[in-house]
């Protein structure tokens, strides 16, 4: 079952039951709302109302727990049945990962910064890999390729929470002077939407486009799709 926003605010436990999963429940809540730089062994025990030295009976460091994290997100992605269509194959894993990752931009962090990984991704990058494959694209091609396609998820996954209403980096720039950054504001007034209009979803559009580039255009149209 997906995260939803609702359900990953931290909070204080009292003294019931630790172990691990309890742990990276907590950790998940933290680094959701906080970030990872608020993540500690010493913040986590102050939620569960537990000394620090408790819940290291259940986790060897802060690395061990954020491996950890990652595998919980990395294991609810719920990977599809393989397909023959290298565009089609690749487009559906990167959106099981979408999906299962898409509330959780502390995985950049983790990732680019802390240089982690689980290694439940394995099996959806190699299968990705094979795509490229089957595209013509092999060896240091293909993993370059495979490179640019989370590089454009891990960035689609940080600017999607700055695209939201009331983000910072959103009231930055519509608070920006008009007559000086007049492209800026000339896009703005064009993607406005009217009020309580829901925001289109970007992820898959600009997955396509991603995949333009790299696999060219479709067979069946000889058009990008």
């Amino acid at each position: 079952m997906p995260y939803s926003p609702a359900s990953g605010l931290p909070r204080r436990r009292g003294m019931g039951l630790l172990d691990l999963p309890t742990i990276v429940d907590v950790a998940l809540g933290i680094a959701r709302t906080d970030g990872m730089s608020a993540l500690s062994m010493r913040r986590i025990a102050d939620e569960l109302g537990r000394s620090p030295m408790a819940l290291y009976r259940h986790v060897a460091d802060r690395q061990s727990l954020v491996l950890a994290m990652l595998d919980t997100v990395a294991a609810r992605i719920e990977i599809p049945a393989p397909v023959e269509d290298p565009r089609s194959e690749i487009t559906v894993l990167m959106h099981a990962v979408h999906t299962a990752a898409q509330y959780e931009p502390w995985i950049v962090t983790a990732l680019a910064q802390e240089g982690l990984a689980s290694p439940r991704i394995v099996p959806v990058i190699d299968r990705i890999l094979a795509a490229f494959g089957r595209s013509g694209l092999q060896g240091a091609a293909a993993l370059s390729a495979n490179m640019l396609l989370w590089e454009f998820a891990y960035g689609e996954l940080l600017t999607s929470h700055q695209r939201r209403p009331g983000s910072w980096g959103r009231a930055m720039m519509r608070g920006s002077d008009p007559e000086r950054f007049p492209a800026l504001h000339a896009a703005i007034r064009e993607a406005d939407r009217a009020p309580g209009e829901p925001q289109p979803e970007l992820f898959g559009p600009h997955l396509q486009t991603v995949l333009d580039g790299l696999l060219g255009p479709t067979p069946e149209t000889g058009e990008p799709r």
